[in-house]
């Protein structure tokens, strides 16, 4: 892939946000987050970590929430993980393949912004990721879309532009548009390719 495709994807990445959360991303997220999304304790994360209402009333308990927690200013960085195989956060436990997935995406996403130890261990998992689980097996959220798309660019392998592809697709096959979750993490996963 080549560098302006980094530019593109975040690009494409904005414009589906914007798509759901309008042309003043303040209000737009600020809004998501006082309406029903706002319930949710990994969208007050996202919120926070984009700049949003980071008040938060619980206590981040799993890896994703304690990542993002740090991403938002409302915790410490938890201690890297020493996993020889499997995700982030391991092999799949024996809650629904579901939940575990989109604990492990969204901790693979936010781990990519945490420092350079932390994005070896999010590339390792994302080839683990790629070989393994398929990236519809969730919520249709497009957790960690920008990772993919720039190892995407990193290894010129068209396996994690595919995989990032499907996950920007998947939060919009509903609708058209992203729910407005979807469109605060794609956001941030744009915010992210346009700082690389």
């Amino acid at each position: 892939m080549a560098a302006d495709q980094l530019t593109t994807w975040a690009q494409r990445l904005n414009i589906a946000a914007r798509a759901t959360l309008g042309q003043d991303l303040a209000l737009g997220i600020k809004e998501t987050i006082d309406g029903p999304t706002g319930s949710l304790r990994m969208a007050r994360l996202v919120a926070g970590s984009l700049g949003g209402n980071a008040a938060i009333d619980f206590t981040p308990s799993t890896l994703d929430e304690k990542l993002w927690a740090s991403l938002a200013g409302l915790g410490d960085l938890p201690e890297l993980p020493k996993l020889p195989t499997g995700g982030i956060t391991g092999q799949p436990t024996g809650e629904a393949i579901e939940v575990w997935t989109e604990i492990e995406l969204a901790s693979v996403h936010a781990a990519w912004s945490l420092g350079k130890a932390w994005r070896a261990e999010t590339s390792r998992a994302a080839a683990w990721l790629i070989e393994h689980i398929q990236p519809d097996n969730a919520t249709n959220r497009p957790w960690a879309v920008h990772v993919f798309a720039s190892l995407a660019h990193e290894l010129g392998d068209p396996s994690y532009e595919l995989y990032a592809q499907t996950l920007l697709h998947n939060c919009q096959v509903t609708s058209g548009k992203p729910d407005p979750f979807s469109a605060m993490i794609l956001l941030h996963s744009a915010n992210q390719l346009q700082a690389c």
